[in-house]
């Protein structure tokens, strides 16, 4: 049963790290606006933080794999802050499980549902490029990686979808 418990909060810890990869804002790279079509959708090899520079709302969706895991994710943004949910496969796990991802004031909170009710808060870190620390290289993407996003403009905005959610215990990680 031990043996168990040490399993899981493994692969919680390695969900987290994830999802750090994916969405972790990058300070003083300036990003470049993409184009944006007459329907105010944006589709192609972009990064987050591409998008964010427009500084309008959009919901963005994207995929992606490697030998061992896949990542389905929704991501939402204001311009400024980013909210996103991932469904994430892996070879080592049986079943699919789910991340969530706030980023606001510098500051990042995910938890997954892996584990009810915990979840972790830490520093907003710079993006896994290749001048990057060892532990940022490790992440899978990051707000200046570039990724297949298919955006639409998102017209239902509301500043409850950044809240961190109170019923979740965050642990600080430095």
């Amino acid at each position: 049963m031990k043996n168990k418990i040490v399993s899981l909060s493994g692969w919680i810890v390695l969900a987290i790290l994830v999802i750090i990869g994916i969405f972790v804002f990058y300070y003083g790279s300036k990003p470049t606006a993409p184009p944006v079509g007459a329907d105010g959708k944006i589709s192609g090899n972009y990064s987050i933080a591409d998008i964010m520079v427009l500084d309008k709302p959009y919901q963005c969706t994207f995929g992606k794999s490697d030998r061992a895991s896949k990542i389905a994710g929704t991501i939402y943004t204001d311009g400024s802050k980013i909210y996103g949910e991932f469904r994430i496969q892996t070879d080592l796990m049986e079943n699919e499980f789910n991340d969530f991802l706030i980023i606001k004031d510098g500051q990042s909170y995910t938890w997954t549902s892996l584990q009810e009710n915990v979840g972790y808060k830490y520093p907003t870190a710079k993006s896994s490029n290749k001048n990057a620390s060892p532990e940022e290289q490790s992440q899978i993407i990051g707000t200046q990686d570039k990724v297949q996003y298919d955006c639409q403009p998102w017209n239902e905005v509301s500043d409850s979808t950044f809240e961190v959610p109170p019923w979740i215990k965050f642990s600080e990680l430095k």
